[in-house]
């Protein structure tokens, strides 16, 4: 049996007699290619690292917003931080499509793109002192509620996909364990293990479909 997401209403009917999963043709000869893959998987390790680092910055910038120094850098790695964020979500929508088979989840994520992109440009302008409050602070933490919550639809949807990747099971909970601690504001500081957890279960997610394309590689004629 093939293992399969097709939206589609005409669909084999589900058996548990046979567990293959048969690698879709427009990912063996898609563009996400075992190197591209590979990249994706360690910048993702890469963005999990550079998170602590980027938290840590932003709260001292919090802390002591006379300095300069930790205002900068702060802004930057968070700029960087978001960039890299939004672009693996992009990637991992991509892989979705072609891989699983799937555009279930592609709202979502397009969603959480652009609360991140928003979310992103509000951080720039926070006003450096942590206990002040503007327009600008109240707006970020208010658009925590949607992104908790598309966060949890989003990881809700990915647990009703069929697949063979043992790590997808591990970044739909980390998703919805994620999103309903942003979504409940006051908790959202606890929502960075969590995320943490969701980064380290996405890289080794695009480390085994880099394995699977290499092996698809070696089989095709």
């Amino acid at each position: 049996m093939t293992i399969s997401n097709s939206d589609s209403v005409y669909k084999t009917p589900e058996s548990e007699l046979l567990k293959e999963e048969i690698v879709p043709q427009s990912f063996v000869r898609g563009s996400l290619t075992t190197g591209k893959l590979l990249f994706l998987a360690w910048l993702t390790i890469f963005y999990l690292i550079a998170t602590i680092p980027a938290i840590a910055i932003s709260f001292m910038s919090g802390v002591e917003p006379e300095n300069e120094f930790y205002t900068t850098f702060g802004n930057l790695f968070n700029i960087v931080d978001s960039a890299i964020y939004i672009y693996l979500l992009i990637m991992f929508k991509q892989l979705l499509n072609i891989r699983l088979e799937t555009h279930t989840a592609d709202r979502y994520i397009t969603i959480l793109v652009a609360l991140s992109l928003i979310m992103a440009v509000l951080n720039i302008f926070m006003p450096a002192d942590a206990e002040e409050f503007n327009l600008i602070s109240i707006s970020f933490f208010v658009l925590l509620i949607p992104m908790g919550i598309v966060s949890i639809l989003f990881g809700l949807r990915l647990l009703k996909l069929k697949s063979n990747y043992n790590y997808l099971k591990l970044f739909s909970w980390s998703n919805i364990i994620m999103g309903g601690l942003l979504a409940s504001v006051v908790l959202f500081l606890l929502a960075l293990p969590a995320g943490l957890v969701s980064s380290y279960a996405m890289a080794m997610i695009f480390f085994t479909a880099a394995r699977e394309r290499k092996q698809s590689d070696l089989e095709v004629p």
